[in-house]
């Protein structure tokens, strides 16, 4: 019987690593045809405007998106297969500290604004994420100086009473947890890229890299050492998966996030679409669709029935009334800032826009009855519910090697 278990034990490690390099490799040949374009690296790459609920209310939030260096993740083992914000980083140049100060300055005297008949005041804005298309935490995409300097200058504005930023969970450590801290006594929340809690989902559908969960763990335990909160990202319907595959696993990461992790929010992110993504490449192959919105629906009454609560912090990620105050997005896709997807999670044309600002509505709530009232569309729902019963006999392995290996 041992004999047994070791073989099947060898097996299923040849498997997995078959497909891993099945998946990085097209991931990186993907990547190969992302254009270096000629950024300017002392602009911010976008700065818009939208709603967040805090603290009860609905109130203004500022997202900086900093031009970057770009995720070391993606630039050693091409990255998450849904992300291509590296799109938006100079490939054969580097940000500086300079570059970056000159940039966080405009935020500052609000001269980053491109409309003469707009002003910008940070105090105006009560939450404020501040983005680098990665690890803000991660000294080799933006120096521990360039942290300490944004935060210090952070601690002026007395009407900024929260902070966003995003993170790989490894480099989420107590050292520049506490740099940050000795330079900025505000809320301070940091988003972790945590997708999935199931490993083979995690690792070989979103690419992840992050094969022991004891980072996540010590990541979160580091946060709130230092009074700080912890959000979870929790991609919505990965490549190779079903639509009720997708569903189950983002109800049981959410409630593993809370549960298991211990963060104090999660936001379920659906899958869009960018251009230089294995997700993109396989939509145009006609291999995979973004999930449908209806689904969001069954994932947060599942949450909410497992958790046996009736509101979380739980957020739907994607859906806002943005404001856009700087950058490259103009009227068509092709003149469209390089950070953004060209498609997003969809119904059909006759209820998207109905979810989408019962979504919006949710986020200002958690309460999932801003989603349940949403009408069953004549034109759609029933196909959903037909996607719901597609089943796939094939492990992730077979998938994958499937899709990939013969090409």
């Amino acid at each position: 019987m041992s004999y047994l278990l070791e073989t099947k034990k060898i097996l299923k490690e040849r498997a997995f690593k078959e497909a891993s390099q099945l998946v990085e490799g097209k991931i990186k040949e993907i990547r190969s045809g992302t254009p270096n374009l000629p950024f300017e690296k002392t602009k911010l790459a976008e700065v818009e405007i939208n709603k967040f609920f805090y603290e009860g209310r609905t109130v203004d939030r500022v997202m900086i998106v900093l031009r970057s260096n770009g995720c070391q993740h993606y630039k050693t083992n091409g990255g998450c297969s849904m992300c291509a914000h590296l799109n938006g980083a100079p490939l054969t140049d580097k940000i500086t500290h300079q570059n970056y100060v000159e940039q966080w300055n405009s935020v500052i005297d609000g001269s980053f604004v491109e409309s003469a008949e707009k002003s910008f005041n940070l105090n105006d804005y009560p939450v404020v994420c501040v983005y680098n298309l990665g690890s803000l935490l991660n000294p080799e995409e933006i120096s521990v100086e360039t942290v300490k300097y944004i935060f210090s200058s952070l601690n002026e504005y007395k009407g900024v009473k929260k902070v966003i930023i995003e993170s790989r969970a490894e480099y989420v450590t107590e050292d520049i947890l506490k740099a940050i801290r000795e330079e900025y006594d505000g809320v301070v929340e940091v988003g972790i890229g945590v997708e999935s809690t199931n490993f083979l989902i995690r690792e070989l559908c979103h690419h992840k890299a992050i094969e022991d969960t004891s980072i996540i763990t010590d990541a979160v335990n580091a946060l709130h050492k230092f009074n700080m909160k912890a959000l979870a990202y929790v991609n919505f319907k990965p490549i190779f998966l079903t639509e009720s595959e997708a569903i189950e696993d983002a109800i049981k990461t959410s409630v593993d996030c809370f549960k298991k992790f211990g963060f104090d929010a999660v936001s379920i992110e659906p899958t869009s679409l960018q251009e230089n993504s294995l997700a993109n490449y396989l939509y145009n192959l006609g291999l995979y669709r973004v999930p449908w919105l209806w689904s969001l629906r069954d994932i947060i009454h599942g949450i909410y029935n497992q958790m046996n609560v009736c509101k979380l912090d739980i957020r739907l990620g994607g859906y806002f009334d943005e404001e856009v105050l700087s950058g490259s997005q103009g009227a068509g896709f092709s003149e469209r800032n390089e950070i953004f997807p060209h498609m997003t999670s969809s119904n059909c044309s006759y209820c998207t826009n109905d979810f989408v600002e019962a979504i919006k509505q949710f986020n200002m709530t958690y309460d999932v009855n801003d989603l349940d009232a949403v009408k069953q569309c004549d034109h759609c729902y029933k196909l959903w519910l037909d996607t719901k019963k597609i089943r796939d006999s094939r492990s992730i392995y077979e998938r994958i090697k499937d899709i990939l290996g013969g090409e």
